[in-house]
């Protein structure tokens, strides 16, 4: 299925989430043009949510982490997010709505059904190296006293290591937090010099399962952003327009 620009966003959803009956997450093709209120009214309305619950995150490709509450609904929507950075949120509160944009970053969405908390993480390859998506897990523990080993946790469409190319200093940037054997793992050298191809779905896979999150329970969705054009990509199209929206929600 190709996916065209509408005013309503089409939405494919995580089922590893969706049916354990706690929570809903998903994902849109990022192709319905910029996300202005009007937009986030019909998303939320598609998904039968309540719009003024959406919040979405600080984006600056830090490792920070907010623990929202519902005085945080709306932000990133209808009103400013305020100057604060934050590259991920967690929370326990029902039936509010925790957003990430991406264009060939890595959505993450986790979900702790045992103690009914959720989490999302926007991890590039800056947040990757700094272990954005594994302190995300950490923080869930310490907010809500979350087992890693019970966290569902699913990636949505990112630009995969077949075509994710980076420079020498990235290389450097992941072998402060990873062993040199971790990161043969993550960077496929190319026969250019100093450029890499490199897996932000292993590096991430490799955080959660150090802080305790189990393999099985990691679940990629498979679509990679540069290779098809049902979804946004800053590589391909260099457009700051279209962008994917990924989100969880603990069910009302």
């Amino acid at each position: 299925m190709v996916w065209v620009s509408t005013m309503a966003p089409l939405i494919r959803q995580f089922d590893e989430i969706n049916i354990t009956g706690y929570a809903s997450a998903g994902y849109t093709s990022g192709l319905c043009g910029e996300w202005t209120p009007e937009r986030f009214s019909l998303f939320a309305e598609e998904l039968k949510k309540d719009a003024g619950k959406i919040t979405v995150a600080n984006q600056h490709h830090t490792d920070k982490i907010l623990a929202a509450g519902m005085d945080d609904a709306g932000k990133g929507v209808y009103v400013p997010q305020g100057e604060e950075a934050y590259d991920a949120m967690i929370t326990d509160q029902r039936g509010l709505m925790l957003c990430v944009h991406t264009a060939d970053c890595v959505p993450v969405v986790l979900l702790d059904p045992v103690n009914k908390a959720i989490g999302i993480a926007h991890s590039g390859w800056a947040g990757s190296s700094k272990r954005i998506a594994g302190k995300t897990v950490r923080r869930m523990a310490d907010e809500y006293g979350s087992n890693p080993g019970d966290i569902i946790v699913c990636l949505g469409p990112y630009n995969h290591s077949c075509c994710y190319e980076v420079g020498e200093d990235v290389l450097e940037s992941f072998r402060a937090g990873f062993s040199e054997n971790e990161c043969e793992r993550m960077f496929n050298k190319k026969d250019t010099e100093g450029k890499y191809l490199l897996d932000l779905g292993a590096a991430i896979s490799t955080a959660l399962c150090q802080e305790g999150v189990l393999k099985e329970n990691i679940h990629d969705s498979g679509h990679c952003t540069f290779h098809t054009d049902e979804y946004s990509s800053w590589r391909r199209t260099r457009n700051k327009k279209h962008q994917i929206l990924t989100y969880i929600v603990i069910d009302d």
